[in-house]
């Protein structure tokens, strides 16, 4: 008998610096498709045809897929619009192909779906492994008696339901270790691969921003050890990365301990793991700094630090997103633990949120900066996801007003036959649409200043020394540098930058050196064009005056405060004379972190693990890539003499 043809698509953008060559492993097609094919039924008459991982052109891959009897596609705002296009052309060729959608982004909730796309014969709902597997057993019925499905039937959208949940994740074989991929990787031996790894499915949390639970509800399920332990055994052979994709790694400290001792094993073992990265807990316990120690400590190529995510520090806007944080206590303690280990720490906060203003905006920073976070704060622009509840029922209350934007994902250097969008949030009821631009130049100013590490430890020190709030510091210096010609056409060129945003969707931005700029690293552009520029001892003066300008600080102590904030931050041509080991007068860290007498002779050492040979280019790519693991700023000891 000759068996019918699936074929899956799941693409997305190149991983990383693009030296690397590097893309995902198409997961949830994979795991959805081990799921279906463990049916004897599925596996009688079935046989995976293509399984798409990277965008082709859409006409020639059109063509290869028409000849499938079934065309998945697992659709997200990274591939929404490439695979709509896709699958409209596939249905032209072959109208008797069945086309079925699932993953985030498919509006599940709009009446009109099948209208406005009407090349879509079946769209899943939430967990895909049982629904998919039903489809293929009784391809060619009704597909009514099976839940989970949205389906484009002639009399119009039929709803069957939501699914039930899956009980025992260990009925779902690994797509790794049954060979899905197999075929692909041997077919693509120049492409180093980024490997999903499930430990666990389900988030407990309801974020009005986030679509996660709208997919896998909101009781957390864990895979057996035994499992987990044998997929990262086959992941350190073969993948170059891997992502850990737990809404909430370190919830569970015991068995996440044995995972990450399972995952320095085999990256030891086998050498081929380049870095991995995990989405931290959100409510933290302290045995969870000791884990981001351990990889620190212990792993060759840890290539982050701790996440502790906040999205707003204003009470009122956590409550109109759903979000309850750590309490402050608890922050600062976290905070403090990483700052004595020199553990790089990762906090976000999301620009555009419903309630948030211009003063709760900058609030959150000094909040962060006061509680000890210093160096690690990633600043997002709120999103519209298509299932999301701030989408689907706060847009209209909290006036949040959005604009397609085609160059805010990561990885979006370009595209095949057309760019992917995602809504972007430019004005709300809080902050209007100039406010909203002005407010960006102002969180480039913070990034390229304090996170960046021009002046935090001047900042730090005044702070402690003067009782001068990170606020007042940096408003009196925000005006400062305004008065600076190269900075006053930077902070233009931002503006303009991010402007075009709301006027077309795109940034339009000349290169910088052979780096491109985007939505997604836009806010670096001011450090990026300091080292181009080499401007980074304009930088310094600047500082000195300002300085002078405005605080009464020793001469000796200001000459040599300086000194060391210069040593704390990288400037390309300090890669090769890096480490340097220094002598002060004064213990600035030390009287810093842990209130020790700031008069004491003190030696550090500067260092760094980056590569002193690596090019300007990859430096410039790093200070986004590298983010997470503090890149552009040296590690600062104690040095004996």
């Amino acid at each position: 008998m000759t068996k019918k043809k699936i074929s899956f698509v799941q693409p997305n953008f190149q991983q990383g610096p693009k030296e690397f060559n590097a893309y995902y492993l198409p997961y949830s097609a994979g795991v959805i498709l081990s799921y279906a094919l463990a049916s004897k039924k599925v596996s009688a008459a079935w046989e995976l045809d293509h399984l798409v991982w990277r965008r082709e052109p859409i006409e020639l891959l059109a063509l290869k897929l028409s000849t499938s009897d079934v065309v998945a596609f697992s659709t997200y705002v990274w591939n929404h619009q490439y695979n709509y296009r896709l699958a409209q052309r596939v249905k032209a060729l072959n109208p008797t192909c069945l086309i079925v959608f699932g993953g985030p982004e498919p509006a599940i909730e709009h009446a009109d779906l099948f209208e406005k796309e009407p090349f879509m014969d079946l769209v899943i709902k939430m967990e895909g492994e049982m629904t998919f597997r039903h489809i293929l057993e009784d391809h060619g019925s009704d597909y009514t008696h099976i839940p989970g499905l949205l389906i484009n039937s002639p009399t119009g959208l039929i709803n069957t339901g939501d699914p039930k949940r899956i009980n025992d994740l260990d009925e779902v074989p690994s797509p790794y270790l049954t060979g899905v991929f197999d075929r692909m990787m041997a077919d693509n031996p120049d492409v180093i691969w980024n490997a999903t790894l499930e430990t666990n499915r389900g988030c407990p949390y309801q974020c009005t921003f986030c679509d996660w639970g709208s997919l896998t509800y909101n009781k957390v399920k864990k895979f057996e050890l035994e499992r987990v332990f044998d997929e990262l055994d086959w992941i350190g052979e073969h993948c170059g990365f891997v992502t850990i994709t737990d809404a909430n790694f370190g919830m569970f400290v015991e068995r996440d301990n044995m995972i990450v001792d399972k995952l320095i094993e085999v990256q030891k073992r086998w050498g081929k793991l380049e870095s991995f990265s995990m989405t931290w807990a959100k409510n933290q316990k302290n045995e969870v700094v000791d884990i981001v120690k351990k990889l620190i400590n212990e792993s060759p190529n840890f290539g982050q630090g701790l996440t502790v995510s906040v999205q707003s520090m204003d009470n009122d806007v956590l409550e109109n997103i759903k979000r309850r944080n750590l309490d402050q206590h608890k922050i600062d303690e976290i905070f403090a633990l990483c700052d004595k280990n020199n553990i790089p720490v990762y906090t976000e906060l999301i620009l555009g949120l419903p309630g948030e203003t211009v003063e709760s905006w900058k609030e959150a920073f000094w909040k962060i900066f006061r509680a000890g976070n210093h160096g690690g704060i990633n600043i997002l622009q709120c999103q519209l996801l298509e299932n999301a509840e701030m989408n689907l029922l706060q847009k209209k209350l909290y006036k949040l007003e959005s604009v397609p934007v085609y160059d805010y994902m990561s990885g979006s250097y370009g595209d095949v036959d057309l760019n992917e969008s995602i809504e972007v949030i430019v004005s709300t009821k809080t902050i209007p649409r100039e406010t909203m631009l002005d407010t960006l130049v102002w969180s480039s100013f913070i990034q390229t200043f304090h996170i960046n590490g021009l002046s935090t430890y001047i900042a730090r020190y005044l702070a402690k020394h003067q009782d001068i709030d990170y606020s007042k510091f940096y408003e009196d210096l925000y005006a400062w540098v305004q008065k600076d010609p190269w900075f006053q056409l930077q902070f233009v060129e931002t503006r303009s930058y991010f402007g075009n945003w709301t006027a077309k969707g795109r940034i339009d931005h000349p290169t910088i050196g052979n780096i491109e700029v985007f939505g997604w690293n836009l806010i670096y552009r001011t450090t990026l064009y300091m080292v181009k520029d080499k401007m980074i001892n304009h930088v310094f003066d600047l500082l000195d005056k300002f300085l002078d300008n405005h605080y009464n600080i020793d001469s000796q102590v200001k000459r040599q405060l300086l000194q060391f904030q210069r040593n704390y931050v990288i400037d390309y041509r300090d890669l090769k004379s890096l480490p340097i080991t220094q002598e002060f007068d004064y213990d600035f860290l030390g009287y810093i972190l842990d209130n020790t007498e700031l008069k004491n002779s003190t030696v550090y050492q500067f260092a760094t693990t980056e590569s002193p040979s690596m090019s300007e280019d990859r430096f410039l790519e790093n200070m986004y890539f590298g983010r997470k693991r503090n890149f552009g700023k040296t590690t600062i000891t104690y040095a004996t003499t």
